[in-house]
C-alpha cells in the first residue's frame, strides 16, 4: 500500500513538472457589423499581450477582450488599424510567416485590406504577430491593393493561423440589389413621374 501510494505520487510530481503545451491565442477581425470592425481576442500571453492602434486590449493573460473601432468617415476617409500580439508557442512558426490579402466586392474595387506578419516562436518561446486591417467606407470598392496582394472575395473568412494561434478575418459583403428589386423600384419611379406629368 505505502508502495503504491509512493508511485502515485511519483506519477504527479513528473506531470506537475513536465512541460505543457502552450495555450492558444486567437485573434478575430470582422468586419460584417454595419457598427464598425470587431477585434476579438484570446490568451495573448507573453509580452505586450495585445495592442491595437497603440493602446492595450488585452494585458498579458489567458483571458479575452474585444473592441469595435472605426471604419473611418467621409470626411477622415478610411481608418488603418494596427495590431500586435505575443503570445507563448509549443512549437517553431510554420509558412506562411506573413501576406496582404485584399478581399473583393462582387460588383469589383477592393473591399478590405489585410497584412499580417508573425515572428520568433520555438517550444516555450514568445511568438509575435502584428498586422494592419483598413476597410473601405460603403459603397465602397475605393482601397488600392498593395503589389503582390492575394485576392479573395469577401464574405468568406480567410484564416492566417499558425503554431498555437487561430487568426481570422471577414470582409462584409456589399448589398447587391436582385433584379425584380430593380425593376420594382424602376415601376414606383414611373408611377410617380407618370402621377407628376399629369397633375401639371
Amino acid at each position: 500500500m505505502k508502495r503504491l501510494l509512493l508511485t502515485g505520487l511519483a506519477i504527479s510530481a513528473v506531470a506537475l513538472i513536465a512541460p505543457r503545451a502552450a495555450n492558444a491565442a486567437s485573434l478575430t477581425i470582422d468586419d460584417t457589423l454595419e457598427t464598425g470592425i470587431l477585434f476579438s481576442v484570446g490568451q495573448f500571453d507573453r509580452g505586450v499581450g495585445f495592442i491595437l492602434d497603440g493602446t492595450t486590449l488585452l494585458e498579458p493573460s489567458l483571458g479575452t477582450a474585444s473592441r469595435l473601432v472605426s471604419e473611418g468617415t467621409p470626411a477622415s476617409g478610411p481608418i488603418t488599424h494596427t495590431f500586435m500580439g505575443q503570445f507563448e508557442t509549443g512549437g517553431p512558426l510554420v509558412a506562411p510567416m506573413s501576406g496582404v490579402i485584399a478581399f473583393l466586392e462582387v460588383g469589383g474595387g477592393v473591399s478590405d485590406i489585410l497584412t499580417f506578419n508573425y515572428t520568433g516562436g520555438g517550444t516555450g518561446a514568445t511568438a509575435t504577430l502584428t498586422g494592419t486591417f483598413v476597410s473601405d467606407l460603403d459603397p465602397g470598392g475605393n482601397l488600392v491593393a498593395p503589389p503582390g496582394a492575394i485576392f479573395v472575395s469577401e464574405g468568406a473568412p480567410v484564416t492566417f493561423n499558425n503554431t498555437n494561434i487561430t487568426a481570422a478575418a471577414i470582409s462584409d459583403v456589399d448589398a447587391v440589389p436582385e433584379p425584380a428589386s430593380l425593376v420594382l423600384l424602376g415601376t414606383g419611379l414611373l408611377g410617380v413621374l407618370r402621377f407628376t406629368r399629369k397633375r401639371r
